[in-house]
């Protein structure tokens, strides 16, 4: 990540503080990272996407800057770990979406999934089955749901999740590997059938 870390934390504070400058020159910063963000997710999703990667940007930023997001915020890493938390949020919101205007609804049958597609996934990857089977992950492991949603949605490198994050690279590769395999088991549960 190229952005200073002390220019960025310190917009974020004085957007806190109401300083109505801030808001837009910390978009200026951030705004690059972020598109390249939802660029990358909206690659990998299925096709019928019906949003652009600059109105991803533009709706997560208002989320976390304008309605009241920005109040939590720390400094830089933790801005981008929200952001990334705020991108899964809407897309999440786009597929059921998409999924309640298909037929079937809320039966449509979960495409299988391969094990590589958690770190990298395609086109057929069913985002909503990712997200239910995350939820239950964070029940008992919350780090390795983090670290699952911070590489699938917001696409990070295990380098970049690991400074984020603050934890080691090994760290990020060891529950990353635990979080695969279980999310594996989870999303390919009854598809043999």
């Amino acid at each position: 990540m190229s952005d200073p870390p002390s220019e960025v934390t310190l917009l974020i504070r004085r957007a806190q503080h109401g300083d109505q400058d801030a808001g837009p020159r910390l978009l200026e910063i951030v705004y690059q990272k972020l598109h390249q963000m939802a660029e990358k997710k909206l690659a990998q999703e299925q096709d019928g996407i019906s949003v652009q990667a600059t109105v991803l940007v533009h709706d997560a930023y208002l989320q976390l800057v304008d309605a009241g997001e920005a109040a939590d915020l720390n400094d830089r890493k933790h801005f981008y770990v929200v952001a990334a938390k705020v991108m899964r949020r809407m897309l999440i919101d786009r597929a059921r979406a998409r999924r309640a205007l298909k037929r079937g609804g809320a039966n449509w049958k979960r495409s299988g999934v391969e094990l590589d597609h958690v770190a990298d996934p395609g086109p057929n990857t069913d985002v909503l089955a990712l997200h239910e089977a995350l939820k239950q992950l964070a029940t008992f492991d919350p780090r390795q749901a983090e670290i699952v949603e911070m590489r699938y949605f917001g696409g990070y490198t295990v380098e970049e999740t690991a400074d984020l994050l603050n934890v080691s690279v090994s760290t990020v590769k060891q529950d990353f590997a635990a979080a695969k395999a279980w999310l594996y088991r989870e999303l390919t549960r009854g598809n043999d059938a």
